[in-house]
């Protein structure tokens, strides 16, 4: 079993996380042409001499860096003199790093990277491979390892089982992300996310799609249960599957929670809830007091926004008041191994409404508050008050 952990901008990362599993590490710069898969206005601080010191201790120890460029969207700078100019600079400049690998999210840049640099080349799962023939493609490609959607194929063994008969690349599943299953949002959020990750004058961004999802859970906590997240103890599945790698997200955690998740699939084991070992926000670094005033000045748009009616609602951004016992969910994935979720409607099967109601803990006094303040935000937003003064 190996791992792929983020690097959240801490020198002193790597020396605090238990690596006996751990064969890369990913990141990038805070801000950079291309952009990536997160916003800014949540991305860890790396400069460029962070960067390049990340790189020479995981070489030291052993492991691996991976820089991302996997925007879903360049804009179509790329087609652009200057672009050209600017992705050159930004990949000789890895290059001359030590950068072990590039994840990409377009066939272009897979083979412009591939014809002119030395990296290997990963797909990200912004792609959404999901089929034999998208992984034969990427491979075909040039493609050293690809990640699989986790939104699409992280309960379904049949897939995976069958790219990995198909493929000889590595291929590597997301385990912490509590994404919907088959999201309908993914692809526009993806994109957006692009965009507002990218250091130029469209990257401000309300982040529609997440509190889209958030209403959507908190509305019928069955949506946790059917999230695309992988337990600790259920890796052994997968690797059996074919699975080489499992990433973990995300790189804006703050390094206490990092090791505590690394730790949970090092060992295998996680006893306590399971929301611990996903993104939330008290343990991203974007709520820390250190980066308060950046995010101040991100957020500050009176000509984008209004921004007095942003700031009342600014409480929409806590932890769910839940607990998912992750003990209760012992024996869960059993069903997945003989069932396929592509042949049956949840509402046919209602194997993880059962679950839900075994597993998962929610006070109802939150509940009632937080589907107040999620409907009214997005509400606020469809109608367009809230870029109204």
């Amino acid at each position: 079993m190996k791992l792929s952990v983020p690097f959240n901008g801490d020198p002193g990362l790597l020396g605090k996380i238990n690596r006996d599993k751990v064969v890369e590490i990913y990141g990038k710069l805070s801000h950079d042409f291309t952009g990536g898969g997160r916003a800014a206005c949540i991305n860890p601080r790396v400069s460029r001499k962070r960067l390049v010191n990340c790189v020479r201790q995981a070489h030291l120890f052993g492991i691996e860096f991976s820089y991302l460029i996997n925007a879903a969207c360049l804009g179509n700078s790329e087609w652009t003199r200057s672009g050209q100019h600017r992705l050159r600079s930004l990949l000789d400049w890895l290059a001359e790093t030590g950068v072990d690998n590039i994840t990409v999210a377009s066939s272009y840049l897979t083979e412009l990277i591939k014809k002119n640099y030395p990296f290997k080349i990963h797909i990200s799962s912004m792609t959404q491979i999901k089929s034999i023939r998208q992984a034969k493609m990427w491979e075909e490609l040039g493609a050293d390892e690809i990640a699989l959607s986790q939104i699409d194929v992280n309960r379904n063994f049949s897939i995976i089982e069958a790219i990995r008969r198909n493929v000889g690349c590595k291929i590597k599943l997301i385990v912490n992300e509590d994404c919907l299953f088959h999201c309908p949002n993914y692809s526009y959020h993806a994109n957006i996310a692009a965009h507002a990750s990218q250091n130029t004058l469209g990257n401000y961004f309300l982040d529609y799609c997440r509190i889209d999802c958030r209403l959507k859970k908190i509305s019928d906590p069955v949506n946790f249960i059917r999230a695309s997240w992988i337990r600790p103890e259920d890796l052994h599945y997968y690797e059996k599957a074919g699975v080489d790698i499992f990433k973990i997200i995300d790189r804006g955690m703050t390094t206490e929670a990092l090791v505590r998740i690394v730790k949970a699939y090092t060992i295998n084991r996680y006893d306590g809830n399971l929301l611990d070992l996903l993104p939330h926000p008290s343990i991203n670094l974007t709520f820390n007091k250190s980066e308060f005033l950046s995010k101040i000045r991100y957020f500050f748009k009176p000509f984008y926004v209004n921004v007095f009616k942003l700031y009342k609602v600014k409480s929409i951004m806590t932890d769910f008041d839940a607990y998912i016992d992750n003990r209760a969910l012992d024996g869960f994935l059993d069903f997945f191994l003989e069932n396929n979720c592509e042949l049956r409607s949840c509402q046919e099967c209602g194997y993880c409404e059962k679950i839900s109601k075994r597993a998962v803990k929610i006070n109802k006094d939150y509940l009632d508050n937080a589907r107040s303040l999620h409907r009214n935000f997005l509400d606020k937003i469809v109608s367009g008050d809230i870029f109204k003064y």
